[in-house]
């Protein structure tokens, strides 16, 4: 059994977080991208741990894949009504 599965004391497993360089390769984009997208607050959600930045990989993919479109003029649809793009 791994060392996260809580299963006997009812508590969910833990899935470790990952760092910005980490979940940049994991969206296929430079760390900086990710960087900038926390200034402007339209990236995906991570959480501050003092100085470090980390982020949970199920959160991640839940963040690309709210933005997967079928064709160019979804993301101009979404930006005029004030959706997340």
């Amino acid at each position: 059994m791994p060392d996260n599965d809580n299963r006997a004391t009812g508590a969910p497993a833990f899935t470790p977080l990952i760092d910005t360089a980490e979940a940049a390769k994991l969206l296929g984009l430079a760390a900086i991208s990710l960087a900038k997208m926390r200034v402007r607050g339209d990236g995906p959600p991570y959480v501050q741990l003092g100085r470090a930045v980390r982020y949970d990989p199920a959160a991640v993919m839940a963040w690309a894949a709210a933005r997967t479109r079928r064709s160019t003029s979804e993301a101009t649809v979404a930006a005029v009504r004030g959706e997340a793009a």
